[in-house]
C-alpha cells in the first residue's frame, strides 16, 4: 500500500509539473506545425505506442496537406519531417542548429551508451569521434572489402550446411566481418560470445530507443531515483570493454592481428616512441570500435534478412538479377571488380533498402535555438525526426511504391536511398554507411550467384507465402519466416564447396 501510495504521489507531482510546463512554455506569435489532437496533458503519447508511427506520420501530413507535423508529447515538442525538401531545407541547409542530438536519459545515462557518437550531443567531442571513425573506416576500402570478400564464402558453406538457419547464418557473417575488421577476432559460431553480447545489446537498444518507451525519457528526473539500475548497463559496458581488452593483451604479448584497435595502438606506441605525433586517447579507441561493433550488425542482418523475404516473394527480381550475374562471372564468385557490370544487382539492393528501411523514422534531431520553417514555428529543445519511411514510399517519386520492384533504378534518376535517410540525415547521417553498403552488396550478389530462394512448402506440398510483417522495435526486423535456399546446380554447388575450402 506504501509503493502505492508513493507512486500516486510521484504521478501526481509529475503531471502537475507538466500541466504548469505547457502553460508556461515557450509562446510564438506563429504556430506549431499542424498536429493530431491529443489528450489533456498526454498529448499524442499515446499515439507513439503504435509499431508504425511512420505511416501515422504520413497520414497525418496527407490530412492536413503539410510535410511538416508536430505532436506534443506530455509537453515536449516532437517534429516529423515526412519529405525529402523538408529534410533537405532543415537537415542539410541549416545543419549547425540541427545537428544536436535530444536528451536520452533511458539509453545514453542509464543504461550507458553516452560513448556512442551517434547519441553524442553536437560539439567538440562528437567531432573527434567522428573525425577518428571516419578517417580508420572510409579511407582504407580496401581492408574492410578483403575481409568482407572471404567471410561471403563463409557464408555460402553455412548456407549449404543448414539453409533453415539462415537468419543465424546471417548473424554470423555480419558480426564476423566487424569483429575480424575492428577487433581481428574470427567468428567461429554463433556461440561465439561477442556475437551473442551484440545481439543482446542491440535487442536492448531497439526496445529502449522507440519514441515514448520509458516515462525516463519524458521525466528525466526519475533517473535519480535509486532502485532505478537496468540490468542493459552490464551489456552497455562489456561492448565497450570486453573486445577491447582482448585485442590489448594480444598487442601487449605480441600476437594481436591488423584491425582498427591493433592500428590505433601501434599508432600510439610509435607516436609515443617518436615524442611526437597525435596519441588517440583509450576512451576515443575503444568507443570508436564499440560504435561499429554496435551499430553495423543488427542494421545489416535486418536489410539482409529482407533481402531474403524479398527473394521469397519475387522470383521474377530473383531470375532477372541470376541471369545478369551468370552473364558476368561465368564460372566464378563474384568479386567488388565486378560491380559496375552488375546494374541490376546494384538495383535491387537499392530496393531492399527502400522497400524496408532499417529505420522508418530516423534517430532523432534537437533544435538548438528556435526557428521557423514555412510559416510555422519550431521551438528550441524540439526533437525533429526525418521519417525516411516516408520518402522513399513518396508515390510521386517512387511509383506503386509498396511494390519491390529492383527495375525501378535501372535508367532512371530517382533518388539513392543510402542517400536518402537509410543512414540518417544531414551531419549526423552514420559514418559506416560506405562498410555497411560493401557488406550487404557482396552478400547479395554471393548468394544469388549460387542459390535459389524459394518459398517453403508444408507437410501437404502446398507452398508457404511468408507475410510482409516486421517484430516491434526501432530497427525494422522481418518476423520469422520460412523459405528454401537450394544451390543452383551441380555447377554452383562445386561453387561453394570450393569457396570453403578457400576460406578456411
Amino acid at each position: 500500500m506504501d509503493f502505492i501510495l508513493v507512486f500516486a504521489s510521484l504521478a501526481f507531482l509529475v503531471l502537475s509539473i507538466l500541466w504548469i510546463k505547457q502553460l508556461l512554455g515557450a509562446h510564438s506569435s506563429l504556430p506549431l506545425p499542424p498536429n493530431p489532437k491529443g489528450f489533456p496533458i498526454l498529448g499524442n503519447l499515446l499515439d507513439l505506442a503504435s509499431d508504425e508511427v511512420h505511416v501515422k506520420a504520413r497520414d497525418w501530413s496527407r490530412e492536413f496537406g503539410e510535410d511538416i507535423i508536430s505532436l506534443n508529447v506530455m509537453g515536449s515538442t516532437m517534429i516529423v519531417l515526412n519529405s525529402a525538401k523538408a529534410v533537405s531545407d532543415i537537415f542539410d541547409k541549416r545543419g549547425s542548429n540541427y545537428s544536436d542530438r535530444p536528451d536520452m536519459p533511458m539509453i545514453v545515462d542509464l543504461m550507458g551508451w553516452d560513448w556512442t557518437f551517434a547519441l553524442m550531443r553536437y560539439g567538440p567531442r562528437w567531432k573527434e569521434h567522428r573525425r577518428v571513425f571516419h578517417s580508420h573506416f572510409n579511407h582504407s576500402v580496401n581492408e574492410h572489402q578483403e575481409i568482407q570478400l572471404e567471410i561471403s564464402k563463409d557464408l555460402l558453406t553455412l548456407l549449404l550446411k543448414s539453409p533453415d538457419s539462415y537468419l543465424q547464418h546471417m548473424r554470423h557473417y555480419t558480426a564476423h566481418i566487424i569483429m575480424k575488421r575492428v577487433y581481428g577476432h574470427t567468428v567461429v559460431d554463433n556461440d561465439d560470445p561477442y556475437v551473442r553480447l551484440v545481439d543482446e545489446a542491440s535487442r536492448s537498444t531497439s526496445e529502449a530507443a522507440v519514441p515514448g518507451a520509458f516515462l525516463v525519457d519524458l521525466f528525466p528526473s526519475l533517473k535519480y531515483v535509486p532502485e532505478w539500475m537496468p540490468e542493459w548497463r552490464k551489456l552497455s559496458e562489456a561492448m565497450i570493454n570486453v573486445p577491447y581488452n582482448m585485442v590489448k593483451d594480444k598487442f601487449n604479448n605480441g600476437t594481436a592481428e591488423p584491425c582498427f584497435v591493433s592500428t590505433c595502438l601501434e599508432q600510439n606506441a610509435a607516436s609515443d616512441a617518436a615524442g611526437k605525433g597525435e596519441i588517440l586517447t583509450e576512451e576515443l579507441i575503444k568507443d570508436s570500435a564499440a560504435v561499429a561493433y554496435a551499430a553495423g550488425a543488427d542494421t545489416s542482418v535486418s536489410t539482409l534478412t529482407t533481402f531474403i523475404l524479398a527473394m521469397t516473394l519475387h522470383p521474377e527480381a530473383q531470375k532477372r538479377a541470376q541471369v545478369e550475374l551468370d552473364a558476368v562471372l561465368g564460372d566464378r564468385l563474384p568479386t567488388f571488380a565486378d560491380k559496375e557490370d552488375l546494374p541490376y544487382v546494384t538495383a535491387l539492393m537499392k530496393e531492399v533498402l527502400r522497400w524496408i528501411p532499417v529505420l522508418p523514422l530516423a534517430v532523432p534531431h534537437r533544435t538548438v535555438n528556435s526557428d521557423q520553417y514555412k510559416g510555422y514555428f519550431i521551438p528550441a529543445g524540439a526533437s525533429i525526426l526525418g521519417n525516411t519511411w516516408a520518402i522513399l514510399h513518396d508515390e510521386a517519386v517512387f511509383v506503386e511504391p509498396e511494390k519491390f520492384k529492383p527495375e525501378r533504378f535501372i535508367d532512371n534518376n530517382l533518388p539513392d536511398p543510402a542517400d536518402s535517410g537509410v543512414f540518417g540525415f544531414g551531419r549526423r547521417a552514420c559514418a559506416g554507411k560506405s562498410m555497411a553498403l560493401d557488406t550487404i552488396w557482396i552478400a547479395i550478389a554471393s548468394v544469388l550467384s549460387v542459390y535459389n530462394i524459394h518459398k517453403a512448402v508444408d507437410g501437404h506440398g502446398n507452398l508457404i507465402t511468408p507475410e510482409v510483417k516486421l517484430e516491434p522495435g526501432t530497427i525494422s526486423h522481418p518476423a520469422p519466416f520460412k523459405c528454401r535456399i537450394e544451390p543452383r546446380s551441380p555447377a554452383a554447388l562445386a561453387l561453394i564447396q570450393n569457396a570453403g575450402l578457400g576460406a578456411k
